[in-house]
């Protein structure tokens, strides 16, 4: 039970980072993207509530998350790498462990595998971030670290299918 519990706190951590990512930007008001289209990640994968992203999900055999955030409006604009630092400020100890530039949806994009812990627990973040017609979006994938690799699969299949308008 202690396991599960665990796993719980860690995917609820994950889905605290897209809060990381949400900056108020000064001069304009920050909104979700509108239009976005996705498929949601199959079971063991179920939407849940999350005030920090736009959409999110926990697998109910692993604990690990999947969850995208978007935001548009305001005057200035982060650059990829301050996209993907603010993503990455939860974890302790943070270890990149690969991160490129890459093309996203037709746009520059940085693609981030990392390491890190939070609370005592080593976990893992996949981290795609790009920016389109005035937004920011972070498609985030995370869970423990033994377990991080058991549905990597699901959130490559996610990215796929993943259109920003």
């Amino acid at each position: 039970m202690g396991a599960m519990r665990n796993h719980v706190f860690v995917c609820i951590m994950f889905l605290l980072l897209g809060s990381c990512v949400s900056v108020q930007l000064p001069g304009g008001k920050v909104t979700s993207a509108k239009d976005v289209s996705f498929s949601a990640p199959s079971a063991p994968f179920n939407e849940i509530k999350s005030d920090s992203s736009d959409k999110a999900w926990i697998s109910g055999k692993t604990g690990n998350t999947i969850s995208y955030l978007s935001e548009c409006g305001g005057k200035n604009e982060p650059t990829l790498q301050q996209l993907e630092s603010d993503s990455l400020s939860a974890l302790n100890s943070l270890k990149v462990l690969k991160s490129e530039d890459t093309s996203f949806n037709g746009r520059a994009a940085r693609q981030t595998l990392a390491q890190g812990f939070v609370d005592g627990v080593s976990v893992q973040l996949s981290l795609l971030v790009f920016k389109k017609n005035g937004c920011n979006y972070t498609l985030t994938y995370g869970g423990v670290e033994k377990n991080f690799q058991n549905e990597l699969n699901t959130f490559e299949n996610f990215k796929q299918n993943f259109k920003a308008p």
